[in-house]
């Protein structure tokens, strides 16, 4: 029989806005178990950890994603939280969470499984999304692009901050996006286009990869025409997809993207369950927004646990 557990609240879900979660809710002397299946700080730590983070308050001249990241942590332990990396398969609406290790049981779950990278679907591209094979979702290291010629494709923040990371080191930087206009941040897309250093293909498709041991050249549709094009690497940021399978079965209520919903307390419209960060509907995916989340979760977790005498928001029904 599997252990069972009893915990205030469990935070599925190691990123910034599950770190931050864990740390409000850990100060209000909540008893709480953070579970991560995978390396701790999320996408900052695995897809750009040496990315620098330009808009994080108290850090005018920027902080890299790692070090971050390590703040975070040291002040997960500093608060008392109880860490364990188990891989959650299941969050049931008995407030219960399955792990690949156990089974524990709250008074409330906080979910913030984050996203991953979306992929194009396209032919040879999970082919050489292997290591070392030339397709990534990131330059998480950009001195393996140096010299290199190298195709980024997307056209929001993601793929204009990887094309800023290049700008010094890869010979060649061509950029394909399937729009006329970006999605990112005007002063940075500006900068890319004064480096005159970035070839963009706007209106363009990428439609397939191909190459022998790794990724050697792209098929791009761009005006009728089917374009080929030499590449030692491709960066394909394109979007980001929700991580929610450990909730499938808890009914939750869900965007046209499979976006959870929330109220503006950080409620689900399951008793009990919270959601915070990117995996939420928000339409910000910022650092600065996910820690946010956390700080108005831990509030909400607070009243619904403890339940004090000024707590009197009945539980949302509608989102």
């Amino acid at each position: 029989m599997l252990e069972v557990e009893d915990f205030d609240v469990i935070v599925v879900g190691g990123g910034p806005a599950g770190l931050n979660t864990s740390i409000m809710c850990a100060t209000r002397h909540l008893k709480v178990l953070l579970l991560e299946g995978d390396r701790l700080g999320g996408l900052p730590a695995t897809l750009y950890p040496n990315k620098t983070i330009p808009n994080y308050p108290g850090f005018p001249e920027g902080i890299v994603a790692i070090e971050l990241i390590r703040n975070w942590l040291r002040h997960v332990r500093f608060s008392g939280v109880t860490v364990r990396q188990e891989t959650v398969s299941e969050i049931s609406r008995d407030v219960t969470v399955t792990t690949s290790k156990g089974r524990h049981q709250s008074r409330a779950i906080v979910v913030a499984t984050g996203t991953r990278p979306r992929r194009l679907g396209i032919p040879n591209e999970t082919r050489f999304a292997k290591e070392g094979k030339g397709i990534y979702y990131f330059p998480s290291h950009p001195e393996e692009f140096l010299g290199k010629k190298v195709l980024v494709v997307g056209g929001g923040d993601t793929a204009i901050d990887a094309a800023i990371e290049l700008l010094n080191l890869a010979d060649e930087i061509t950029l394909v996006h399937r729009r006329e206009g970006f999605r990112a941040f005007d002063e940075n897309v500006e900068k890319v286009k004064r480096s005159g250093a970035v070839d963009m293909i706007l209106n363009g498709e990428v439609v397939a990869f191909k190459g022998r041991k790794r990724v050697e050249r792209a098929f791009i549709k761009h005006g009728g025409r089917k374009l080929q094009k030499r590449v030692d690497a491709v960066v394909i940021a394109v979007g980001l997809l929700p991580n929610t399978e450990p909730t499938k079965d808890l009914g939750l209520r869900m965007d046209r993207r499979g976006f959870i919903q929330t109220d503006s307390a950080q409620r689900t419209n399951v008793e009990g369950i919270f959601a915070v960060g990117d995996v939420t509907h928000s339409g910000l995916r910022l650092i600065t927004v996910a820690a946010a989340h956390g700080a108005i979760a831990s509030h909400y977790v607070y009243s619904f646990v403890r339940k004090p005498y000024w707590a009197k928001e009945a539980w949302p029904t509608k989102m």
